[in-house]
């Protein structure tokens, strides 16, 4: 598996299947999201407990418009319409793998939520 289908296959299962979505983590990868004041998240373990009490409870629909690899590093830029306590919103996003021996080590995801969940 190349590293942009590794990078597709963590994004497209997140929600949907955690554990193939998980299994393709490496056990200290570092995920933050600039921009939101959180600190990184260190671990898959720890990613997996801070989704399962903070995300969604699940993926209405998810587009990728872009996906690029380079390296180590898989750029993947689109769109995610989620579901928590029956209310759906929707965000854009561009999310920064790096992907090292068959394992992403490290994912930056930077977050715009949709002006059209204001409405209702």
């Amino acid at each position: 598996m190349d590293n942009k289908e590794i990078a597709r296959q963590f994004f497209e299962n997140l929600f949907v299947n955690n554990n193939k979505a998980y299994e393709v983590l490496a056990d200290d990868v570092r995920v933050d999201w600039p921009g939101f004041g959180m600190e990184t998240l260190v671990g898959r373990d720890s990613l997996r407990k801070f989704m399962d009490d903070s995300g969604p409870d699940r993926v209405v629909d998810m587009q990728i418009r872009n996906l690029l690899a380079e390296g180590d590093t898989v750029i993947a830029a689109g769109s995610i319409s989620t579901e928590t306590a029956g209310k759906t919103e929707r965000s854009h996003f561009a999310d920064v793998y790096t992907v090292q021996n068959g394992k992403i080590t490290a994912l930056q995801s930077y977050m715009v939520f949709d002006k059209g969940n204001d409405k209702d």
